[in-house]
């Protein structure tokens, strides 16, 4: 069987991109995701590739990959995000696989773009390696534990023992948790809505440069991937120091967990540190279960998480990254040390 690749019109894919999807993902993809992520984003429009059949021109798999806005060394650079990848189960050889990956890297290698990055699932990452993208680091998740009811009915017979050694469990995770000593040095405050106004423009602006490669977080960009995303709502804690915003913290609720999305200061470890202790205790009067927080590792928030009691978990992923060998940037985008990713920085 032969196959060839082909970039697609987004408009003419779109039909045969969502059935794609819905073929191949245990959730639906509904078509507002489509146009909000390959059509809206202020980066600039999705790039598809098809692969298909030479006999028939049916679609046998496609992947995208979603303009980045990037600050390299205090530079302004353009990425690609490897976003979905998708292949129908009768056609998923490692021949096709990399026909369609080898695409994304052809790309950059024309110049393009500057440089690209993914995060594939454990499956995909032999297809990275096999057309030459390199891994760059581990994506790791740490998480705090609020509620261990359901842990004690897995591990205590009956109906009230479980319940018992819950709420004595929590007491206790309670009263040693650090949230409850720490002091302020911002005022911090919840925003169920978040506006993402020129506040944040100012507040990215003066973010510490602490990593050379960082995704640009400004209002623009922050409006579309979080106030205007249909997948989920995203609230937001605000660090403030009067009228100024010293951080933000971008959360999600959901199953009685919550995720945290991406946190941003211009006020150093302080501001983290308001930011973490906030949404520890927001968090437990909301009855939340846990807390969870994935980054590249190596991000700055290690230490803070770390410091108010959130353990770092067996689950993790890889990121990979690519720039050609020719490139100046070829160093710095292969070093994980370079990197400053968050969940927000990932594709949805």
């Amino acid at each position: 069987m032969a196959f060839e690749v082909f970039e697609e019109n987004l408009d003419e894919a779109r039909d045969e991109a969502l059935a794609m999807l819905d073929a191949t993902r245990r959730d639906a993809s509904p078509k507002r995701r489509y146009d909000w992520l390959y059509r809206d984003n202020p980066d600039g429009e999705a790039v598809l590739w098809a692969v298909r059949k030479v006999e028939t021109g049916e679609m046998a798999g496609f992947t995208v990959a979603l303009p980045r806005r990037m600050l390299v060394d205090g530079r302004p650079r353009v990425c690609w995000n490897g976003a979905d990848f998708s292949i129908r189960q009768e056609f998923r050889t490692l021949g096709v696989a990399i026909k369609l990956r080898r695409a994304a890297k052809e790309g950059v290698d024309a110049g393009r773009v500057d440089f690209l990055y993914a995060h594939p699932n454990a499956k995909m990452q032999l297809i990275h390696e096999k057309v030459g993208h390199s891994p760059v680091g581990t994506m790791v998740r740490y998480a705090k534990p609020l509620r261990t009811g359901k842990h004690w009915k897995g591990r205590l017979k009956g109906t009230w023992l479980p319940a018992v050694a819950g709420k004595l469990t929590d007491v206790a995770l309670h009263v040693r948790s650090p949230e409850w000593r720490h002091r302020p040095t911002f005022s911090t405050r919840l925003v169920e809505s978040p506006v993402f106004d020129g506040r944040f423009d100012r507040l990215f602006e003066r973010a510490e440069a602490t990593r050379r490669v960082l995704g640009v977080r400004d209002s623009r960009y922050l409006d579309w991937r979080y106030a205007r995303n249909p997948l989920y709502r995203t609230h937001a804690i605000l660090a403030e120091d009067g009228e100024q915003l010293a951080g933000y913290l971008l959360f999600t609720r959901g199953q009685a967990m919550v995720h945290v999305k991406d946190v941003l200061v211009a006020g150093g470890r302080a501001a983290q540190r308001d930011l973490i202790a906030a949404l520890i205790r927001l968090s437990r009067k909301t009855r939340s279960a846990s807390i969870s927080a994935a980054v590249l590792e190596g991000h700055p928030l290690e230490g803070t998480l770390t410091r108010f009691g959130f353990a770092r978990r067996p689950d993790c992923s890889q990121m990979f990254g690519y720039a050609p060998m020719e490139s100046p940037l070829r160093e710095v985008v292969l070093d994980r040390s370079s990197w400053m990713v968050s969940v927000g920085d990932r594709d949805v």
